[in-house]
């Protein structure tokens, strides 16, 4: 038999399992206004974005610097497939529906995370910006001024980035880029070479003039969607205390800002649809936002962001090797029909359950955490770091298992498989690495004992697992964190498939108690 074609179906109707968590999850008023859109999305992002984001990944962006009046100007240039992903991206409404109220405001968390998981097995690259996006509203919103919400959050959650806004939506008090666009994307500009997840090594100062505004100096050295119209930018007035507490956070508007240079763009092994930057700040005019407590609510959203499209690049591999195992005759009958192949499968899925359904616990726990419990807010401090923990780490082996069900047609650029794992390997990297994120998990157990909140849900279903995790806590220290934390992930996974009766995966991963999880010691 030929080789089989690549899956060119919906992505919502090819996952039953993540269509059962959305139907779980949401009220029945509210999985009927979503259902549509997210049905919408599947189809999309299979038959649409899929075959874009191919295109994007090997026609790359480009830095075109010029001089202007004596100044160096610089832009970022774009294949036309990336422009058409971001117009059904942003027109999706995934960002928009959370910051306008509607009926169904209070399901818009869950519900535009539902839409990017499936716009993410599409396309991760992309997605970042998305995160981004939303990522500098949410932080406006909560931190800004009055002022500063009405004038940019707007402009970050139009459906229609390159429509100029008319005059009957208020134009003349809406500033537009240079380009007339309504609508901005987001960025985050953390990272300098004086440190990565040492945040508080940050060299970049903000000097305020005598007429109350703020000036930006310094260098930031990892700047992904580095040609965002509207970023977030630590830095440190000059006289402030050394460490994250003399941080402050600070909103830079790019376009037409004389003192905002990109100096080159990254030369990444993956996600190279969007375009990571080397940026240089001179005097550039930046408003203030807050504290560096501003920053960190944008970082948490950011690791959330990385579990939804951990789990959605786990979701595509998966999805191409079964259909390639259904498919693919091998002597004489499809790959599928041998046993070992049939359990190599059920594992992963089963990991990738497993894992859904951890990442998109937090994402509840921030839909009720905004909606003022107290309780799921304590819940999420934890959850964020070990969800995009535990779902970046595992994103990696999961689709290298997966390309290996293709053989060497997985392993040629021809199948979307070389993609899917060059994209995976920025995921325990990203928004802190793996370590990072287990010493600041281990940090909010010590601060509040938030773990008391997953274990009263393991305890009742696995109460011998519950105990161990109890007993072995005292002893745990930097060295064992790893072990005790992918071990409390895991139990609280276990509980979370059986809460929802899948008990198959829960019998197989009792025998895997760590899964495809490296690097834990127990």
């Amino acid at each position: 038999m030929m080789i089989p074609e690549p899956p060119h179906v919906s992505y919502w109707e090819a996952s039953p399992d993540f269509r059962a968590l959305c139907r779980r999850k949401l009220s029945d008023d509210a999985y009927a206004w979503a259902e549509p859109q997210l049905a919408a999305m599947g189809e999309r992002a299979a038959l649409e974005v899929a075959p874009r984001a191919a295109i994007a990944d090997r026609i790359t962006p480009r830095l075109v610097t010029h001089d202007e009046r004596g100044n160096r100007v610089s832009r970022v240039e774009y294949h036309p497939a990336y422009r058409d992903m971001e117009r059904i991206a942003y027109g999706s409404g995934m960002i928009a529906m959370k910051y306008t109220t509607h009926e169904h405001s209070e399901a818009a968390t869950f519900v535009g995370f539902a839409l990017g998981y499936l716009f993410a097995m599409a396309e991760m690259g992309l997605y970042c910006p998305l995160c981004m996006t939303d990522g500098v509203a949410r932080v406006l919103t909560k931190h800004g001024t009055q002022e500063q919400v009405m004038r940019l959050v707007p402009h970050l959650t139009s459906q229609h980035l390159e429509q100029t806004i008319p005059p009957s939506m208020g134009a003349e008090a809406w500033p537009t880029n240079a380009a007339g666009r309504a609508g901005w994307t987001g960025g985050m500009f953390l990272t300098e070479r004086a440190g990565g997840s040492d945040v508080g090594a940050n060299e970049t100062i903000a000097r305020k003039a005598a007429d109350g505004t703020w000036r930006l100096s310094g260098q930031k050295w990892f700047c992904s969607n580095v040609d965002a119209e509207a970023v977030l930018v630590t830095a440190r007035p000059e006289g402030a205390a050394a460490g994250t507490r003399g941080l402050r956070t600070f909103l830079l508007l790019t376009r037409d800002n004389p003192g905002f240079v990109i100096d080159r763009l990254k030369d990444k092994l993956g996600v190279r649809s969007m375009p990571t930057g080397e940026v240089t700040l001179i005097d550039a005019p930046a408003e203030e936002v807050g504290g560096f407590g501003a920053m960190a609510d944008m970082l948490n959203m950011s690791r959330l962001y990385n579990s939804i499209a951990s789990v959605a690049v786990i979701g595509r591999a998966v999805h191409e090797a079964r259909w390639y195992a259904e498919r693919r005759q091998v002597f004489g009958r499809p790959i599928l029909e041998f046993p070992l192949a049939l359990e190599t499968l059920a594992d992963l899925e089963a990991e990738h359950v497993a894992a859904m359904l951890l990442a998109f616990e937090a994402v509840d726990a921030l839909r009720r955490a905004d909606a003022g419990d107290a309780e799921a807010a304590q819940l999420l401090r934890l959850l964020t770091p070990i969800a995009k923990a535990v779902t970046g780490k595992l994103a990696v082996p999961c689709v290298s298992e997966a390309m290996e069900m293709l053989g060497g047609n997985g392993y040629i650029e021809d199948w979307v498989m070389p993609r899917l794992l060059r994209d995976a390997q920025v995921l325990p990297i990203w928004e802190g690495t793996t370590n990072i994120l287990m010493l600041d998990a281990l940090r909010v157990i010590n601060k509040d004992g938030s773990h008391e909140l997953l274990l009263a849900r393991i305890r009742p279903r696995f109460p011998k697992l519950a105990a161990e995790l109890e007993d072995t806590l005292p002893q745990i220290d930097e060295r064992d964190v790893r072990g005790w934390i992918d071990k409390l992930a895991r139990a609280f996974q276990l509980t979370l498939l059986a809460e929802t009766e899948y008990g198959e995966h829960v019998e197989r991963l009792q025998r895997r108690p760590l899964g495809l999880i490296p690097g834990a010691r127990m």
